[in-house]
């Protein structure tokens, strides 16, 4: 039961660090106090510890030679990289949600990305973020592939930045609804190819925009606010 409560520990303190830095909260190049984060989590360094070997695994700390931890600092290249793996993954995820997904499952999609599209319009940042989470959810479950879902869910924490840069490009939300629609257009005809091939191009749009962004500024903060 010790065992157990502990990587439970461990998790809720992996979520609160990793959930601040995807809010910016933690910024690219802030260097984190052991102390602080320890009253803050309520945690043993041990645990602490533990949880920043987890973090740096995901790429979202650096882990420097008598510095101690910061957050990492995505590179273009990185960024790059990492829209090369989402063209891939949702492009083939995409596919199989077309030959594969139930009549109820597409309506289901379309419904999703109608409320999207509403809530972009509404310039409402965290209803977008809602209705693209469960969008995704849709997609991938109708594909039928739950290893590619679980690779998805891997990528998608590092794609949270990347994500905020490219929608704040000007014109880009929009864009990307618009895309969006033409692709479930495709979709709901079951043209597998033109739905992927439409995707590709969707995600190579985003990863331009976030690409033409200001890169993530490096913080150098003594102090940590509350988690």
């Amino acid at each position: 039961m010790k065992a157990i409560k502990a990587l439970a520990v461990r998790e809720q303190s992996v979520n609160a660090i990793r959930a601040s830095i995807m809010s910016g909260e933690l910024a690219p190049g802030q260097r984190l106090v052991e102390r602080e984060l320890c009253e803050a989590l309520d945690i043993s360094r041990n645990t602490l510890r533990e949880s920043y070997r987890q973090l740096e695994a995901e790429g979202f700390l650096e882990i420097r030679p008598h510095k101690g931890p910061i957050v990492a600092v995505m590179s273009d290249d990185q960024a790059r990289q990492i829209y090369e793996a989402r063209e891939a993954l949702e492009c083939y995820a995409v596919r199989r949600f077309t030959e594969r997904a139930s009549d109820d499952a597409v309506i289901e999609l379309r419904v999703v990305a109608d409320e999207l599209a509403a809530a972009v319009s509404g310039g409402n940042a965290h209803d977008v973020d809602t209705w693209k989470t469960r969008f995704y959810e849709d997609l991938f479950d109708g594909a039928e592939n739950d290893f590619l879902h679980d690779q998805a869910r891997l990528m998608y924490s590092r794609l949270t930045r990347l994500r905020a840069r490219s929608l704040s490009y000007p014109g880009r939300a929009a864009q990307s609804a618009g895309e969006i629609r033409g692709v479930i257009a495709a979709i709901e005809r079951r043209d597998a190819d033109r739905a992927a091939d439409l995707w590709c191009d969707h995600v190579r749009h985003a990863a331009a925009a976030a690409l033409s962004s200001p890169v993530d500024p490096i913080v150098e903060a003594p102090t940590l606010a509350a988690l």
